[in-house]
């Protein structure tokens, strides 16, 4: 019961991220799992959007995971094809979180941009940014990044290469 409560409570929050929040602190690297610094430093979501890792945060482990929007999901209604989250660690902690939703039309994106009074568009793509605020406030029902990535692994998300 509990955990269907944390995983509930994580996609819940995940779709209220279009808030966001603000800014984290110099960039140390890592590749989608969280390997070396010398890697790039762009996150290639499935070649439909490309982000760069924040240059204002240090990090130690970025992962970055991929789901559908299925047509039964009423966000579907809306245009919204593929969700994606990059989330970046230090320490085991969250440090910054980037949600992109890929819409099949720059119009439906900017229109749902402009639903949820926040978040920026580019093109297709609706992209929202969370800080370490962010992870601080959930820390009661998210204790770590790997729950966080555990959970919302188990709501349908997959991990990107």
């Amino acid at each position: 019961m509990k955990k269907t409560i944390v995983v509930l409570l994580t996609v819940a929050v995940l779709a209220c991220t279009c808030i966001g929040c603000g800014n984290a602190a110099a960039p140390e690297g890592a590749d989608a799992s969280g390997a070396s610094s010398e890697d790039s430093s762009v996150v290639n979501l499935m070649d439909l959007y490309s982000i760069e890792d924040p240059g204002d945060v240090t990090y130690d482990q970025r992962t970055a995971l991929y789901m559908p929007v299925l047509e039964s999901d009423e966000h579907y209604a809306d245009g919204a094809r593929h969700f994606f989250s990059v989330l970046y660690g230090k320490e085991g902690k969250g440090v910054y979180m980037y949600n992109v939703e890929i819409f099949e039309e720059a119009e439906q994106a900017t229109a749902y941009r402009e639903q949820a009074g926040a978040g920026k568009t580019d093109g297709v793509a609706f992209i929202t940014e969370s800080d370490e605020n962010f992870f601080i406030e959930m820390e009661s029902f998210i204790p770590d990044l790997q729950t966080m990535i555990d959970n919302l692994m188990e709501s349908g998300m997959m991990e990107l290469d």
